[in-house]
């Protein structure tokens, strides 16, 4: 049972060369051993044996086998929610470490932790009190250091057999395999097989650095690439107190720099200020050109076609990434960093990442929230560095404050509140003189220590906020005057007064409701909606309503999403069922488009409610499957405020089927997928496949996404949609993952049939 799909292993792309012996002996150690850890240099193929392995060996793990890349991570504390994060789990504790080790304690399940080398007192810590707190859990590791776990079994990865007495060694055929991706005419011949062993023995076996050799067959022949590799100055280049097998890497990666032109060389080294990889669009933003004439997008190709950079396809066609195996990313990095615009790069660097944070104030509460969301989501480890960078720059802490600050409602939503909340603490910790920037962060971080119920220090936070508002003269804006009140409603709603919460976050939706940022007042709005529910306002469904008709007016989905709840759970008490379960229905299909699956889980809840009086199996069902994915995810506001009315209608529940049922029904509802427990809170396939235009309709497709999804599912990609009706490629992106959540599906193809099925009907 899982939120996602049983592991997330990636399909490989290329083909798996040699180790068979290799990959049974880590086999049979593995089979008797929970912690196996792959040990070796870089480039030597750690990563691509590890995801074999765990391929080879999935079907043994009833709970998949899952992989969490670390190379991109620079902060220990941050390993629990990064492994969370992959598994589909969504915290807002103040225990991350706990959530996920009780998450684990009973699943049979393998985790594949790759890049542990700059993490691994953080890695040895975790690692060991998992392992002792889930007995069926095993970690496969890969790391250049080991990590001193007791248990632990140290498998050295080798590098590829090069000499072959017989044959081709298996160096050759990667070499082979890789050439012929390059040039799809290459093979070895008796005219090449000779040159090609030199590599081979020359690289001494080394994968990455043969596939760098390999990538360019189309400009030098096997013998010419031979020739210039038993040059001595590419071999004895770099440093000689270096153990050999790194100096050959070094030397392969240097002379992969060397055939690069001059302004490739320049690139190369500013896009190794990325972390996690970058866009086109992200690359263009932060590198400049070294020459007149040239381009990032010229020197971007170049460095495809060498193999330097690799494309990582985006999911449902929508932007492609980029990214540098981590030694050619490390190598570059030492590169800029021995140069003078090393400093400049960084900076250009943490301002693009800035004005992205920036970007979390204006495009909340809009039509852009989904792509702002997606984006933000996807350049997290960018966030971090450009964080960590303006930290570590004595002259930077303010502008680190405001991203921190900017980045709250991001923080908020995507599960990230306590990570949200270190990051300020710490920024804070720097920024000590009294100021209207340093309030503004007070406030921020009071909000989120507020929902990770660090509520101590959040009266603290908030406190001094108000001692500095006592002692200056300058007033605040209205921004932070509302986000002020909205921090002193949740500090009344931890005192369990929710008269003054809804007094506060009133006042809050009063001061800003004609402001020019309308995200702090739906945030007191969502607050307000809460409290009126919870106390059984007499005008709660003007309150909610009104929460309904804001985020509408301003076209944000994610924010409608979260009114559209206490507005169903309004109309459900006063005995509206069928408009409850509608309300309900589409905020599960929006939030499906910003993986919260705590909220669906929230509304799933609330279709049990609606669902008690006339389908009570159903209902049972469904509380079911919102306990499954309770697991996942941790919206301890929300699951506090409901749980009242949640416990009365399990209890009426079981009176009515008694309790062998109700067990029964719960249970199957239980054991479904997030998938499932999504597709049977929509109802059935038939049901939410609907046909022809009208349907469509129905569906909740807008006359754009009607267009689009038409447009799909004639072949056009993403780009040739944009250009067709001349809008931006990010808005179509949007567009297309609106239509999928709406219609539930997972893929283009899926839209295809979809419309196809729809005409047939008609």
């Amino acid at each position: 049972m899982s939120v996602r799909a049983v592991g997330n292993l990636p399909v490989e792309m290329t083909s798996f060369v040699g180790r068979r012996e290799d990959l049974t002996q880590a086999k049979n150690l593995l089979a008797s051993a929970r912690l196996l850890t792959l040990s070796g240099m870089g480039g030597v193929g750690k990563t691509r044996f590890a995801l074999r392995l765990a391929g080879e060996i999935r079907r043994n793990f009833a709970d998949g086998a899952w992989l969490v890349e670390l190379a991109d991570l620079r902060q220990g504390g941050l390993l629990a929610p990064t492994i969370s994060s992959v598994l589909g789990i969504r915290d807002e504790s103040k225990d991350p470490v706990g959530f996920l080790t009780e998450h684990l304690r009973d699943r049979r399940l393998l985790l594949v932790l790759d890049n542990c080398e700059h993490l691994t007192d953080a890695c040895a810590e975790l690692i060991s009190g998992l392992l002792r707190s889930a007995p069926n859990l095993k970690i496969l590791a890969t790391s250049r250091h080991i990590l001193g776990v007791e248990g632990e079994q140290v498998f050295p990865v080798p590098p590829l057999a090069h000499e072959s007495a017989t044959g081709l060694s298996e160096a050759m055929l990667l070499f082979e395999e890789r050439a012929s991706a390059a040039d799809p005419r290459f093979r070895i011949t008796d005219d090449n097989r000779e040159a090609i062993a030199t590599i081979s023995r020359a690289l001494e076996g080394l994968p990455l650095a043969v596939e760098l050799a390999a990538a360019n067959v189309r400009t030098f022949s096997p013998v010419e690439i031979a020739e210039r590799l038993q040059d001595s100055e590419v071999l004895t280049a770099t440093e000689q107190t270096r153990p050999p097998r790194h100096r050959t890497l070094d030397a392969a990666v240097d002379w992969s720099y060397r055939l690069c032109t001059p302004h490739e060389r320049h690139v190369w080294e500013q896009l190794a200020v990325f972390s996690g990889g970058f866009t086109v669009e992200t690359a263009v933003g932060v590198c400049v050109s070294s020459e007149p004439g040239s381009s990032v997008l010229g020197a971007l190709i170049g460095l495809v076609d060498k193999s330097i950079i690799v494309r990582i396809n985006g999911p449902h066609g929508t932007q492609g990434r980029y990214r540098m195996l981590e030694p050619v990313r490390q190598y570059g990095m030492e590169k800029l960093t021995s140069s003078p615009d090393a400093s400049t790069v960084r900076q250009r660097h943490r301002d693009y990442f800035f004005r992205l944070a920036q970007r979390g104030i204006s495009d909340y509460c809009s039509t852009r929230d989904i792509e702002w969301y997606a984006t933000t989501q996807t350049e997290q480890a960018n966030i971090r560095e450009a964080l960590a960078f303006s930290l570590s720059d004595p002259g930077e802490p303010l502008v680190a404050l405001e991203m921190a600050t900017a980045l709250r409602p991001f923080w908020e939503q995507s599960g990230s509140v306590l990570e949200g909340y270190q990051w300020l603490r710490r920024i804070l910790d720097r920024v000590t003189d009294p100021s209207l920037e340093r309030a503004t962060g007070l406030v921020a971080a009071s909000i989120l220590a507020f929902l990770v119920e660090q509520t101590e220090d959040a009266r603290t936070l908030l406190r001094e906020y108000r001692e500095y508002r006592e002692l200056t003269a300058q007033p605040p804006s209205h921004e932070l005057a509302v986000t002020a009140l909205f921090a002193s409603a949740l500090e009344a709603y931890a005192d369990d007064d929710i008269q003054k919460a809804f007094d506060e976050a009133e006042r809050a939706v009063e001061l800003g409701i004609d402001r020019e940022n309308p995200g702090p007042v739906a945030e007191a709005m969502a607050l307000s909606a809460l409290c009126a529910f919870v106390s059984e306002r007499e005008d709660a469904e003007h309150i909610t309503g009104r929460f309904v008709h804001f985020a509408e007016r301003h076209e944000a989905h994610l924010l409608k999403a979260i009114a559209l709840y206490p507005l169903g759970a309004v109309r459900w008490r006063k005995g509206d069922s069928a408009s409850a379960t509608a309300l309900m229905s589409e905020a599960i299909r929006l939030y499906q488009m910003f993986e919260h699956p705590g909220m669906v889980a929230v509304c799933i809840d609330g279709l049990a409610w609606s669902a008690a009086a006339s389908t009570p199996d159903r209902a049972a069902m469904l509380l079911g499957a919102a306990k499954s994915i309770w697991q996942y995810s941790q919206m301890r506001l929300a699951q506090a405020a409901l749980q009242q009315v949640t416990s009365t209608v399990e209890r009426e529940l079981r009176q009515e089927l008694g309790n062998p049922t109700f067990e029964q029904m719960y249970a199957k509802g239980e054991a479904l997928t997030f998938d499932e427990s999504v597709a049977l809170a929509l109802g059935s396939e038939t049901d939410r496949k609907p046909k022809g235009k009208e349907s469509a309709t129905r569906a909740g497709l807008t006359r754009r996404e009607q267009q689009i999804a038409a447009l799909v599912a004639d072949g056009l990609t993403n780009r040739e949609i944009a250009t067709k009706l001349v809008i931006s490629q990010r808005t179509v992106d949007a567009h297309v993952e609106h239509i999928l959540a709406k219609l539930g599906f997972r893929s283009r193809t899926q839209i295809v049939r979809w419309l196809d099925t729809a005409e047939q009907s008609d």
